[in-house]
């Protein structure tokens, strides 16, 4: 059984993937074709892959399919219907690799928990230098380059979690308190707001999930819901406040609630099946819209909230489908051993926050990031207790 690239994987998420957070798709499902292609070869043995996410999937990628025959824009709608459709295999044939060893498992945490020191260091490091590695990675000058952190810093909020349980579940406070340390540093030196926040709210569900730990599961239920069937009401109201809000918010947060103006408008005009899958950047801005804005200039711009995504393009099927999804991925929080609950509780919340104010629902990198959370808490909890 191959274990050892699993371990070379990780290791590199929060080195590699902090320092470039597109990196994470070709590392993600990279392993997983490497994983597909080994068992298929020397084993005679295909993936098993989840029946409940692999329901969902189909549905969601069959009805990306469909929304070309309605799109604004049938051309864009069927390649992204493509790339929504190999993204979610990748994710399912990763997901269904083998289990590790429990040596290999102990070895790829020891070091995924060592790599994140070394990440740590690399961004603090390129901070003092005025950032040379990253513009020479992105080719873009100082300041704009750190900013070109952020999409790894919010991932490493997503793989955080399960070290965090790794470490508590062994008992092994001072690498709990490097980590929390690391983490801290990595989020006050970048500009990832959305990480930021995403943190945040994970240590708030954490907290709850320790202290209260029946309520957990029925409070991301409940929120899951009221997330998903108010949204569009919600940002509109956000959106139409945004002159009194605009004191208080970033220049970037200006920009997503005009955003968020013209989006949620568009929703009501097609709730069921929406505008086709990668066709928000098309939808009509009327003039009269752009002169009550500052920040927005025009179309071609995605709505910078994956739930409000899912409803313009794919309307309230596309939105229930991404809900149906979100309860299953509580419930199966459930099934895990319970001292790791409470970790993975966070997890969801932050994913949830930054599923919120970034990324698209086609960023392949995002799924990436899920997966790689995901598979570490199914791991160790495995380990743990086979449930």
């Amino acid at each position: 059984m191959l274990q050892w690239p699993h371990v070379a994987v990780f290791g590199a998420l929060p080195t590699v993937g902090l320092i470039a957070g597109p990196s994470y798709a070709g590392l993600i499902f990279g392993l997983g074709v490497v994983l597909l292609a080994h068992g298929i070869v020397t084993e005679r043995r295909f993936p098993v892959i989840d029946r409940e996410l692999g329901l969902i999937a189909v549905a969601f990628a069959m009805l990306c399919w469909a929304s070309a025959a309605w799109s604004i824009d049938p051309a864009r709608s069927l390649v992204s219907a493509l790339d929504v459709t190999a993204i979610l295999a990748g994710a399912l044939v990763f997901l269904g690799g083998p289990p590790l060893a429990d040596r290999t498992l102990e070895r790829l945490f020891g070091v995924l928990v060592m790599a994140t020191l070394l990440g740590a260091a690399l961004v603090v490091a390129d901070d003092v230098l005025g950032y040379p590695l990253q513009s020479l990675i992105s080719g873009r000058p100082d300041p704009i380059a750190a900013t070109k952190y952020n999409r790894g810093i919010d991932y490493l909020v997503l793989i955080i979690w399960p070290q965090f349980a790794f470490v508590a579940y062994r008992r092994r406070w001072r690498d709990a308190l490097y980590l929390a340390a690391c983490v801290a540093v990595i989020l006050a030196i970048g500009a990832s707001l959305a990480g930021q926040v995403a943190a945040l709210v994970g240590m708030l569900v954490l907290g709850l999930a320790l202290w209260l730990p029946r309520a957990a599961a029925p409070t991301c239920t409940g929120g899951m819901v009221l997330l998903v069937a108010g949204l569009p009401f919600g940002l509109r109201f956000l959106a139409e406040h945004r002159t009194t809000l605009a004191p208080f918010v970033k220049s970037s947060g200006l920009h997503r609630l005009e955003i968020w103006d013209y989006m949620t408008a568009h929703v009501f005009e097609r709730p069921l099946l929406g505008w086709g899958i990668a066709s928000s950047i098309g939808v009509p801005i009327t003039q009269d819209e752009m002169s009550h804005y500052v920040v927005q200039q025009g179309q071609g711009i995605y709505p910078h909230n994956q739930w409000l995504q899912l409803w313009i393009e794919t309307g309230a099927l596309g939105a229930a489908i991404g809900l149906a999804f979100a309860l299953l991925v509580v419930h199966r929080i459930q099934l895990l051993a319970a001292p790791l609950r409470p970790f993975a509780y966070a997890a969801f919340a932050s994913a949830v926050t930054e599923s919120c104010v970034n990324f698209e629902v086609t960023t392949d990198s995002w799924w990436a990031a899920l997966a790689a959370s995901g598979y570490l808490l199914a791991r160790l909890g495995y380990r743990a207790d086979p449930r």
